[in-house]
């Protein structure tokens, strides 16, 4: 169902190669779209939609801000651009009644952007949206895992600490493959949910008790797990994938230190599934709209 009305434009802006898929997919949609600052397209994405800078965002109804917005709260996250583009300069060329969407927005950058009279709508915020991003994160794990070692996923020793959505995925994921998996986690319902599922638990405050069977250890929670006193209850040949976003929860110059292969990985889906992290976008903020077009003043975009 078109939920806008005719000539209606969407604006995709920066970010990885997870923005290519939306904007190719708006487009597939029928959607009129223009792409900035995008200046590497992959091959999907036809050329034709790319602008060369950022004087067409005036024409744009919506505009669809990368996951996440900004690193620093300054500059537009836009890794396939080569130019540094401000937040500042990218809001002021939106049309004041365009409607904004963004991922993992910080109250900063939601302050900078009410400067210039806008409201960026996080999608990441959305379940569906949450839910959904997992999937491609749990798989992408489960491929750096692999890749990493040199043994099966079956039967090895693998720990996750926290349990939410992410979590939640690739435990069962990680399950599905034979591994003997241990959760981690602070809430006793989340430890019970966990044994359901037939995994092996234990409470957070008790992690060091664990750690030395471990071969793997996947960190999903963004603060201070994997402390230095605990990385060295791990064997030399222990694998650690940190997949919260900043600040992290591996204490990366301990691990270093004491030899432990360790990876921060960022932004998973956009890397290993992009088709599909931008597919869930587009339908995201799809839903959004249809919400706001029930509890917004008329906009050129949203239909009445």
């Amino acid at each position: 169902m078109n939920l806008f009305n005719p000539g209606a434009v969407f604006g995709v802006v920066g970010g990885d190669f997870r923005q290519a898929a939306l904007a190719k997919g708006l487009s597939e949609g029928g959607y009129p779209v223009r792409v900035f600052c995008i200046e590497r397209p992959p091959q999907f994405l036809p050329s034709q939609l790319c602008c060369e800078n950022l004087d067409g965002l005036s024409g744009c109804d919506a505009v669809v801000l990368p996951l996440p917005v900004s690193n620093d709260d300054r500059l537009l996250n836009a890794p396939l651009n080569t130019a540094c583009v401000p937040l500042s300069d990218l809001f002021s060329r939106c049309r004041s009644d365009a409607l904004l969407f963004g991922g993992k927005v910080s109250p900063a950058q939601q302050r900078l952007a009410q400067q210039f009279g806008h409201t960026i709508h996080d999608y990441l915020e959305r379940e569906e949206m949450a839910v959904l991003n997992a999937v491609p994160t749990a798989e992408g794990a489960v491929n750096l895992a692999m890749n990493e070692r040199a043994s099966t996923l079956w039967e090895s020793r693998c720990l996750v600490t926290g349990f939410g959505r992410c979590a939640k995925a690739l435990a069962v994921l990680l399950k599905g493959f034979g591994a003997r998996v241990t959760v981690a986690a602070r809430r006793e319902g989340d430890l019970a949910f966990a044994r359901t599922l037939g995994l092996q638990t234990i409470p957070l405050r008790q992690l060091q008790e664990v750690l030395p069977q471990q071969e793997i250890v996947f960190n999903t929670i963004p603060a201070p797990v994997l402390t230095r006193p605990l990385l060295e209850q791990l064997q030399p040949e222990c694998l650690i994938i940190d997949l919260a976003s900043r600040p992290g929860g591996v204490d990366f110059e301990a691990a270093g230190e004491l030899g432990l292969k360790t990876i921060w990985a960022l932004s998973l889906p956009g890397k290993v599934a992009p088709i599909t992290a931008g597919g869930i976008i587009r339908d995201t903020v799809l839903h959004m709209m249809a919400d706001l077009a029930g509890s917004c003043p008329p906009s050129p975009i949203l239909s009445k």
